[in-house]
């Protein structure tokens, strides 16, 4: 009977674990988007400093790390943010670290940084990235409403796209 119990509760913690990994699992793979984006629905470069916001932008492209930031206005993405309090949202790209495999070059993330400049300053169309926000850095959760993000942040998705399209 003992011997019996403990089959039974050994079956029941390892479906309870296989149970916690699945929805981490899917908590992490759900975190990501593919966002379309107009001329007006960023803010890029040194725009940045104007806003009002109570943070300091990164305001230029970094050349010797190849990071930078993007203002997404909130209104602009279908992206849940209820913890962030500003009306944008922080889209950066992870710092390069030449050893870590899922990476870009700093002239991958130059090309991407341009394409977002060229694109707002052309004034038409859409463009469409690649965002995510990793649940096991703390930057999403689960909520009542499904994956959202913890706070303000974004990052962009390994491998680097941005996609301009017609209007």
């Amino acid at each position: 009977m003992v011997f019996h119990m403990r089959k039974i509760l050994a079956a029941i913690v390892a479906t309870s674990i296989l149970a916690c990994v699945s929805g981490s699992a899917l908590a992490d793979e759900a975190a990501a988007w593919t966002i379309t984006l107009r001329p007006t629905d960023f803010v890029i470069g040194a725009a940045l400093a104007q806003l009002r916001a109570r943070r300091a932008w990164a305001t230029g492209f970094d050349e010797s790390s190849g990071a930078f930031e993007i203002a997404l206005r909130k209104s602009a993405v279908a992206i849940r943010a209820p913890r962030c309090r500003m009306d944008f949202l922080i889209l950066s790209i992870p710092f390069y670290y030449p050893e870590t495999p899922k990476q870009a070059s700093v002239s991958e993330r130059r090309a991407i940084y341009d394409a977002f400049v060229a694109f707002q300053a052309g004034g038409g169309g859409r463009l469409t990235a690649r965002v995510e926000a990793p649940a096991v850095v703390g930057l999403s959760r689960v909520g009542r409403n499904g994956v959202e993000l913890a706070a303000c942040n974004l990052f962009f998705a390994f491998p680097l796209t941005a996609q301009v399209l017609p209007p």
